[in-house]
């Protein structure tokens, strides 16, 4: 793993004192998942326990090995309108529809072949509201 940045905490999430840090979490993974784990995923056990448990493990073996990746970025906002703008797309969706011209690329959609390929986004909502804490607070400094 490579080194966290500076502005991050111990358990990854941005640091509070560090201004308005956003964490934008990017994830593509194929479309549809059921006829690869049905076609995947068996048990000969016949305790049920067991059973499911070799499910389970198989389930997650399949799941791990179809696994496109992800990109976590941590952006850091020095202006509220920036950030309230950033927030209305990804609430809006307008984000998502932006990175997905980034992010599936014809190489990807060549690798995934007939499956399809969906992305998914997500920022935490404690994040944005505590980076506009932090912003209205700056902005009230500077008045003064």
């Amino acid at each position: 793993m490579g080194e966290k940045p500076p502005f991050t905490r111990e358990d990854g999430r941005a640091d509070r004192d560090s201004g308005g840090y956003i964490r934008l979490r990017v994830r593509a993974e194929y479309s549809e998942h059921e006829s690869a784990l049905r076609g995947g995923v068996s048990s000969d056990k016949q305790q049920p326990l067991e059973r499911q448990f070799e499910l389970f493990s198989r389930a997650s073996s399949v799941l791990r090995a179809r696994d496109l990746g992800s990109i976590i970025c941590d952006i850091k906002f020095s202006e509220l309108g920036n950030l309230d703008a950033f927030w209305a797309d990804y609430l809006s969706g307008a984000l998502l529809e932006a990175l997905k011209g980034v992010f599936i690329t014809d190489s990807l959609k060549r690798a995934a072949g007939r499956e399809g390929v969906r992305l998914l986004v997500s920022v935490d909502q404690d994040d944005y509201e505590e980076g506009r804490r932090l912003l209205l607070g700056s902005q009230d400094r500077a008045w003064y």
